[in-house]
This record gives structure tokens, C-alpha cells and sequence, in this order.
């Protein structure tokens, strides 16, 4: 799915805005809630259920509220980062109830980046009051329909919000969505041109040669007697060529007193995984075909072999065609141009309404700890 469209249709549209923020959330909610941290809390919970209905013997998450920041007139509790967390976790997955360590992990890995999300929203939200930016009662209610669904009661108790709450919380999301789409994503669609997806695509060629994997056997004749031995691999071959008989068959029927004859078992990898004696023999072959006798060192005792290669399949992997290529490139570009685009337009934000001169964010105790399973 293209996350991205062009300026003039993001006019039209004040919801285009909010698609790469969904983008965002979605892989830090996959990467948090389906990928839990590996590092374990000292109470080992093991299950969760709604306080309502939990048993006496469950474990308990403990949320240590405090304000957090202040910004635009609004203090940003930790509760309010909570709610913020929770909407996402309901939009992305409605019926997921997590488990008190997966819920405690969650908010654990994200609550200061949701923060900063949060700071970001309310400096877009101050960019909007200069440029009246408005955004219908219609768009409101239909954003709130298609989040929370027909039940819309039933689906905001879940997250513990109240409809007016809620209301204003996307009536903001969809103003900073307009913001967004205007300053950030429709700049990085302009930036990303044709050239540039080219350019991906070459990078991507150089990180992506072509491999070629070898499958073949060989079959090896040693012995004291070193003209026994060869006059036994031209039989060897003849068989193998002429009679087309396999390797296994040719070894079982040429068995001679002081000469050891056998057959390995089936290589099967790329060429910088074998020895060079090896594929410098079988790279002049052809799938599924012979080479001729040849005498080789063994490394193991300095003995002579002579060896008879059996190319059984080459299988080349070549990096996908630019037109397969193409769309995945184009949105990894948009989505890192976005990325920079944001943070320079934050940035710039910052020094408008004069907090780059300061950190909205109250200072915390070092030993503050916003979450504890008990």
C-alpha cells in the first residue's frame, strides 16, 4: 500500500496526513507488543485480566503518575501518555488483551518516544491556531467511526475514554495529520524523484550480486601405483560418458587390488565455499555433465588422486528486476525523506514558539520508575 499521494489530493483529503503516523506506530506496535523485550522484570507476572475481574493472586501493574511535561497551556501527564499508548494498541488490534509483563514491556519501551510524540502534536497544533487551520465536525465524526467502530461507547470504555475526550483527541489528530501531510509528506513525495529510485536500485544491485549455487559429486582414484590408477580413471570416465552409468554403479564395478576407489557424498553451496581444486574444475562445466580425469594433490596426505567431477545442477539467484523493485524502493525513500522532512520541521517549530531554548519536559527523579508489576 502506497502511504503517500500527491499535494493536490491531500487538499482534498484532511485524513491523508495521519497515514504515515499509522505507518510509525504500526511497526513500534509489532515491534513491542508481538516481539516482547528479552530482558525480564525481578515479579514474574504471569497473566492479566481488568482489575474488575482479576483474581486476588494475580499480579498488578502499578502506573506511578506524575506530569511530565508542559507545552501550549497542556500538561502532559503520564496517564495521558497511557491513553495515547492504548489507542494504538486498540486501533491496531482491538481484540488483543495483553498479558500484565507484555503490557508492562510496552509501555516500558515506549512511553518517553510517545512523549516526544506527544510535544511534537502540540507544536503542530500551535502551527495550525497561527494558520486557522479547521477541521469539520464531519471529518471528526467519521474519523471517530471508523477507529472505534459502530459501538462507539462500548469501544471507548475499553480504553477509558469519555466521547468529548475522545472527540478532541481526533479532532487534534486529524489537524495534525493536515499539518503533517502539507509540510512533511508532500515535500518528501516531490523530493523522491525518478532519478533517485534509480539510484536506490543500483545501490541495491551492488549490496545484491548475483549467486549461483553448485551441486555436484566427485569421484576419486588413489593408489601407489600411479599409472594403475589413471589407466582405472579413463575407464572410469568412458563409463560415465558413453554408458552414462552413475557414479555409484561405476565405483561398485571397478574394483582393483591396492587402488581405492569412491565416491563423495553431493556438495552443495556457493563457489567461495568450496576448495579451489575443486571449483576450479567444475566452474568450466555445464550442468549435469562430466569432466574429464584429472590429477590433483590431496591436502590431506600429498598424495596423488585422480578425480572425475559431476556437475549435477547450477542454480543462479539474480537480484530482482527494477520493476519489481521499484515500489519498495520508492516507499523506503518517502518514508526516510519523511522522517528528515518531520524533524526539520519540528525543529524549526521549536525555535518559532521559543522552546528550543528550553525542554518543555520536567526534570524526573533518577530514581523514578513509571511502571512496577507487583
Amino acid at each position: 500500500m502506497d502511504f503517500f499521494v500527491p499535494l493536490w489530493l491531500e487538499c482534498r483529503n484532511t485524513q491523508v496526513g495521519l497515514l504515515m503516523k499509522r505507518f510509525y506506530t504500526s511497526i513500534f506496535f509489532l515491534s513491542t507488543i508481538f516481539f516482547p523485550l528479552m530482558a525480564e522484570h525481578p515479579y514474574a507476572p504471569s497473566s492479566f485480566m481488568n482489575s474488575s475481574s482479576s483474581l486476588q493472586k494475580e499480579p498488578q501493574l502499578l502506573i506511578n503518575n506524575r506530569p511530565l511535561a508542559k507545552i501550549n497551556g497542556r500538561v502532559i501527564s503520564l496517564f495521558d501518555v497511557i491513553k495515547q499508548m492504548d489507542l494504538f494498541l486498540f486501533e491496531y488490534s482491538p481484540e488483543f488483551s495483553p498479558s500484565v509483563v507484555e503490557k508492562y514491556q510496552y509501555y516500558s519501551s515506549r512511553w518517553e518516544s510517545t512523549l516526544d510524540d506527544m510535544i511534537a502534536d502540540e507544536l503542530i497544533l500551535l502551527d495550525a491556531e497561527e494558520k486557522e487551520v479547521k477541521i469539520s465536525d464531519g471529518a471528526v465524526r467519521e474519523e471517530l467511526w471508523r477507529r472505534f467502530g459502530p459501538n462507539i461507547r462500548e469501544s471507548l470504555d475499553r480504553v477509558s475514554l469519555e466521547y468529548e475526550e475522545a472527540r478532541d483527541i481526533i479532532r487534534s489528530d486529524l489537524t495534525v495529520g493536515q499539518l503533517l501531510g502539507m509540510k512533511v509528506h508532500a515535500k518528501a513525495y516531490q523530493l523522491v524523484t525518478p532519478e533517485l529510485i534509480i539510484e536506490a536500485y543500483d545501490e541495491y544491485i551492488v549490496e545484491n550480486p548475483p549467486k549461483e549455487e553448485w551441486k555436484y559429486q566427485v569421484l576419486s582414484i588413489r593408489g601407489r601405483d600411479k599409472e594403475r590408477c589413471e589407466t582405472l580413471s579413463k575407464k572410469a570416465h568412458e563409463l560415465l560418458q558413453e554408458k552414462r552409468e552413475s557414479l555409484e554403479t561405476v565405483v561398485a564395478s571397478l574394483k582393483e587390488e591396492g587402488i581405492t576407489v569412491s565416491v563423495s557424498e553431493e556438495y552443495s553451496g556457493h563457489s567461495e565455499k568450496f576448495s579451489k581444486l575443486h571449483f576450479d574444475v567444475i566452474k568450466a562445466l555445464s550442468p549435469d555433465t562430466i569432466s574429464q580425469p584429472v590429477s590433483q594433490v590431496s591436502k590431506f596426505d600429498n598424495t596423488t588422486v585422480f578425480r572425475i567431477f559431476h556437475l549435477k545442477d547450477l542454480i543462479k539467484t539474480l537480484p530482482s528486476q527494477f520493476a519489481e523493485m521499484h515500489d519498495k524502493l520508492r516507499n523506503e525513500l518517502l518514508y526516510e525523506r519523511s522522517d528528515f522532512e518531520k524533524v526539520s520541521y519540528i525543529n524549526m517549530l521549536k525555535k518559532r514558539f521559543s522552546y528550543s531554548k528550553f525542554d518543555p519536559k520536567f526534570a524526573l527523579p533518577e530514581n523514578y520508575h513509571p511502571f512496577l508489576v507487583i
